[in-house]
Order: C-alpha cells, then sequence, then structure tokens
C-alpha cells in the first residue's frame, strides 16, 4: 500500500506540475498576443514610428536629383506595389528596373534634373500583427525651362504596409492613387484609422488583379509586357 501511496503521490505531483506549466505558458502567450494599447493613436515604439517616417522621405529622395542609390531597396522580396509604373510590381526584378530606370544616367528623371517629389502629411499606425499601416500624400513639382516657374505636376497619396525585418522596416505593399480634376470622384483606400479594421488594408491586391486581368503584366527582367494590340475591325460583306 505504501508503495502505491508513493506512486499516487508522484503522478499527482507530475500532473500538477504539468499543469501549472501549462497555465504559465497560457499566461505568456497571452501577455505576448499583440494589441492595441490605450490612449495612442500611433501604437508603435518612437523608434519604430521614426525609422518608417524616414523611409517615407528617403522615397523621393531617392527617385529625384542627387539620388546616391534607387528607391527598389525599401521593398521586402516579396513586396507587391501598383499604381506608379503601368503594371504591377510583384518581384524585385520589377521594382529594380523600374526605379533604376528613374536613376538611369543620361535617360532617368533623376539624371535630367528639374523634378522634385514631396511626400507630406504622413499617417502611421502600428497594427496588433506586429505590421504597421502608412498613408501620406505626395506632390510632383518640375521647372520646365530656363527662368521659368516651377508648376506642380500631379498629386495625389500612397497608401502602405510596412514590415520590421532584420535590416530594418522595409515596404511589404504600396499603392499610388493620383488625384484627378475636382469633380471626378474616386474610390480610394482610406488612410488608416487605429480605431477602425476596415482602414487597415491598402487594396494593392485587388488594384493589381484587375490590371494583371487587363493584361498589364511584366516580363522576368521586370520591363513591362507590350499590351496586345486590338485586330483592325473588318467591313461585313455586302
Amino acid at each position: 500500500m505504501r508503495h502505491n501511496s508513493k506512486l499516487t503521490y508522484f503522478v499527482a505531483g507530475a500532473v500538477l506540475a504539468m499543469l501549472s506549466a501549462g497555465g504559465m505558458h497560457f499566461l505568456d502567450v497571452r501577455a505576448a498576443e499583440p494589441k492595441i494599447r490605450k490612449g495612442t493613436h500611433v501604437n508603435l515604439s518612437p523608434e519604430d514610428y521614426i525609422e518608417i517616417l524616414q523611409l517615407i522621405n528617403e522615397y523621393p529622395r531617392d527617385v529625384d536629383a542627387g539620388a546616391a542609390r534607387d528607391a527598389s531597396w525599401m521593398f521586402m522580396k516579396d513586396a507587391r506595389s501598383v499604381g506608379m509604373s503601368g503594371a504591377p510590381m510583384v518581384t524585385p526584378q520589377d521594382h529594380q528596373f523600374f526605379y533604376g530606370s528613374l536613376i538611369a544616367k543620361g535617360t532617368g528623371q533623376a539624371s535630367k534634373g528639374g523634378n522634385r517629389h514631396f511626400n507630406t502629411s504622413p499617417v502611421i499606425i502600428g497594427l496588433p500583427n506586429g505590421t504597421a499601416r502608412g498613408s501620406s500624400y505626395m506632390i510632383g513639382i518640375s521647372i520646365k525651362g530656363p527662368d521659368e516657374k516651377p508648376t506642380i505636376d500631379l498629386m495625389g497619396k500612397y497608401e502602405d504596409i510596412y514590415v520590421k525585418t532584420s535590416e530594418g522596416w522595409r515596404m511589404k505593399e504600396r499603392i499610388w492613387t493620383s488625384d484627378q480634376h475636382v469633380g471626378s470622384f474616386q474610390d480610394v483606400a482610406p488612410s488608416p484609422v487605429l480605431a477602425d479594421p476596415s482602414t487597415w488594408t491598402t487594396r494593392t491586391e485587388q488594384e493589381i488583379q484587375r490590371l494583371w486581368a487587363r493584361g498589364m503584366k511584366r516580363d522576368p527582367s521586370g520591363a513591362p509586357v507590350p499590351m496586345p494590340t486590338a485586330a483592325p475591325a473588318t467591313s461585313a460583306a455586302k
């Protein structure tokens, strides 16, 4: 009987230890679950917010005159972006082809000078899954000739998703929407609001699928594939 009693105590103790460990693990998991901190419109550490803000501000500097590198470094390897250059960009080659062309000597807009892009009014929030959602306005200004005044060429906004990698924050999604004239309403992705989960997406994927359905794609080098030309209509035989 004493042997059985010792065995019973041993089993009971082992079960209690397992339950305790499981309970602590449950508490640790619950404590580690990402969440939105109360009393914040940002939900990011100051360092993370500043790093993402720096990324936003470096973007125009890497496409305009004085660029020391092209902006493709800002995107993750599996990043997806649309709106900046016709066909969607979904591979590193796509982004390298486009952004490399902007600073190409003699042909790129950066080498010609006279163009500046201004990213303004950024809004950045941290999402519960550890990524971040951003939005910024952009204005493109150029001086088209000697002694001419600067003119505004375009304006619109970027909607982004950012991911923190081992090399810092990078873009996972980016969609650019150019504003049209007054009265031409556009259904664009809303800027992010921390308290409204419906604003946490960018609509990048939906736009990519729409453009692909139209035949707007890129080849393995990242160059846009020419759109097929429609066959000329023939008149009906009399």
